[in-house]
């Protein structure tokens, strides 16, 4: 076996291999042994026919196809050990020529990561106060949820419930198609269309209207932006919430002592989650800051497997999994692929994100030792006792383990990148 190999861009190596007539023939020779178990003869039990049956029976093509499923695999492994080549994931391999059979693997190798001067840069956390105002309004939201509902004799109003067949179509396309549907008649709702709402004010019960509407030109959804479809709605109940008064008994329905109570909770809450998502903003452009001023190379497959990972992450969204995303991303007139390409410049940011980070983890010394591991692993469990058992035995294992790991420094290496763009770090 002859072999050569060069670097190429994106941290790759192209690796030329060359088989010898003799090793070629060790693997047809192989390949046959190997149909020869497999196939069945009329006459002979199977796996006892004579090879030169096998042969003809199976044809030379069938005999070289099961040989390089056995030679490529095992020329590239141990062409990969002479050229010293520290492969990251799995070659892409293509067959050159025939006769001899000569093949190129293009290897991914490790990324090359150079941070710039992560120690100069200088951010800060955003901050919000928690208004009055903040908490009326999720008062208001719990005045919703324990409302009834209630049915009236007038028209339709915002902030009614109905009860409604609804369609919506373009041409022979259907957008919507719900009997007895349950709509709350929202000034602000975008569903199915922005403006639906407000067509349905000032209608009664039995009453029925048709109209059109278009999709506003930055929808979401590109492919209906824009498009004009046709709508018919027949009401058949139009029912009013009747609102709770806001007092202790209400508060104590809602989990609290009192009122006072109740606001205190739900202004600690909305501070929590104020200050989670600043935090996301602030980490974010922390990202952005780490990855325009540092040189990334990496290989392209590892952006196939983050890509690959996202749409696993929005498949667990469906009840069906991925056959529930791809009947979405079909009436969104979209296929897997055209979404596998759309999602590549957030994969890649993904990519680059996760290297420069590992890298400072790596420069700073960051690391988890065993007992924080297993403290953290401990704190799982605990955190869910009906699957405490199960967390324990997952991460016993070596591959959740470490990516646990890998997840906890990765956590670390933010916290410490936080406090020293911030300048607590010399606090």
């Amino acid at each position: 076996m002859k072999t050569t190999s060069e670097k190429i861009e994106n941290c790759q190596v192209a690796l030329n291999i060359e088989m010898e007539s003799a090793e070629t023939e060790k693997y047809l020779v192989i390949a046959l042994e190997h149909l020869v178990k497999k196939v069945t003869l009329p006459g002979f039990r199977k796996g006892k026919a004579p090879s030169s049956l096998v042969e003809q029976h199976v044809g030379k093509e069938a005999i070289f196809q099961e040989a390089l499923e056995h030679l490529l695999p095992e020329a590239y492994e141990e062409a990969v050990k002479s050229e010293s080549i520290a492969a990251i994931a799995e070659p892409k391999i293509t067959l050159v020529t025939r006769v001899p059979i000569v093949f190129k693997a293009i290897v991914p190798t490790k990324p090359e990561v150079t941070p710039g001067n992560y120690k100069d840069i200088r951010l800060e956390i955003d901050k919000k106060e928690i208004t009055e105002s903040d908490i009326s309004k999720m008062i208001e939201q719990l005045q919703l949820q324990f409302g009834t509902l209630v049915p009236v004799d007038r028209g339709i109003q915002f902030g009614d419930v109905i009860n409604a067949d609804i369609e919506g179509k373009r041409n022979t396309e259907s957008i919507i198609s719900r009997k007895d549907a349950l709509y709350e008649v929202n000034q602000d709702s975008k569903y199915p269309v922005p403006g639906f709402a407000g067509k349905l004010i000032g209608l009664t019960r039995d009453n029925e209207i048709s109209f059109e509407l278009s999709f506003p030109a930055d929808y979401e959804i590109k492919e209906i932006a824009e498009q004009q479809y046709f709508f018919s709605v027949k009401v058949k109940e139009v029912k009013e919430k009747n609102l709770p008064e806001i007092n202790d008994d209400f508060a104590k329905n809602a989990g609290s002592e009192n009122v006072d109570d109740l606001k205190e909770k739900i202004k600690a809450g909305l501070q929590s989650r104020a200050d989670e998502s600043l935090k996301k903003d602030f980490e974010h452009k922390l990202i952005t800051a780490l990855i325009d001023q540092s040189a990334i190379d990496f290989p392209p497959i590892l952006v196939e497997k983050e890509i690959d990972h996202i749409i696993n992450e929005e498949a667990r969204n469906f009840a069906d999994g991925i056959k529930g995303l791809e009947n979405y991303l079909s009436n969104a007139k979209k296929t897997v692929e055209q979404h596998h390409e759309d999602l590549r410049p957030a994969a890649s940011e993904r990519v680059k994100a996760y290297l420069v980070t590992v890298k400072i983890a790596e420069l700073e010394n960051i690391t988890v030792a065993d007992d924080e591991l297993s403290e953290s692993v401990e704190n799982m469990a605990k955190s869910e006792p009906d699957r405490a058992e199960n967390i324990r035995a997952l991460f016993a294992t070596p591959q959740p383990r470490e990516s646990l790991r890998d997840m906890m420094i990765i956590n670390k290496t933010m916290d410490y990148l936080t406090k020293l763009v911030t300048g607590q770090e010399k606090e």
